[in-house]
């Protein structure tokens, strides 16, 4: 099977998923494409690991870079929010969670779970990948297929009651 059809059969098991979810309950089916994207991007930085440690100074689950931590609290900051972290929060998984989605929903601000393409979580991957303009990056690109192959796996181990 060539890169370009194992590509599209991941892209296909998302569509699939994503069609599935149609049916589930709003509330249900945010949390549950929420959940798979995040989980996918943990495995690809971590592969869950709260110590690992990049070359590149990036630390933690989601292996966030001092400079990201930088950029969330200037987020925070515009959005007038009674928050701020720390370089030490990175190693903490529940708040490398918040600055994930903290970042995330700045630069899509206008993102509907109910409705979120394929496009959207890759630019979603690429962005944390390569900051603000890291879906233009061509060295993203490979990012992103690593994210997508781990977002279709974890879409077909799913138990099937939890997509109904």
């Amino acid at each position: 099977m060539t890169n370009n059809s194992k590509q599209s059969v991941v892209t296909m098991a998302i569509i699939i998923a994503m069609f599935v979810s149609a049916f589930m309950p709003v509330s249900y089916r945010e949390g549950a494409m929420k959940d798979v994207l995040y989980s996918s991007i943990v495995w690809v930085e971590s592969k869950g690991d709260v110590n690992a440690r990049s070359s590149d100074g990036s630390v933690g689950i989601i292996q966030i870079k001092p400079v990201m931590v930088t950029e969330v609290n200037r987020i925070c900051k515009i959005r007038k929010m009674d928050r701020r972290y720390t370089l030490s929060d990175r190693r903490d998984p529940d708040k490398s969670k918040e600055m994930f989605w903290i970042y995330q929903e700045f630069y899509h601000p206008n993102l509907d779970w109910d409705s979120v393409s394929v496009k959207q979580m890759e630019s979603m991957a690429r962005k944390w990948n390569g900051g603000p303009k890291g879906e233009k990056k061509r060295g993203t690109r490979k990012y992103w297929k690593k994210v997508s192959n781990r977002l279709a796996l974890e879409i077909r181990n799913k138990d099937i009651a939890d997509l109904l």
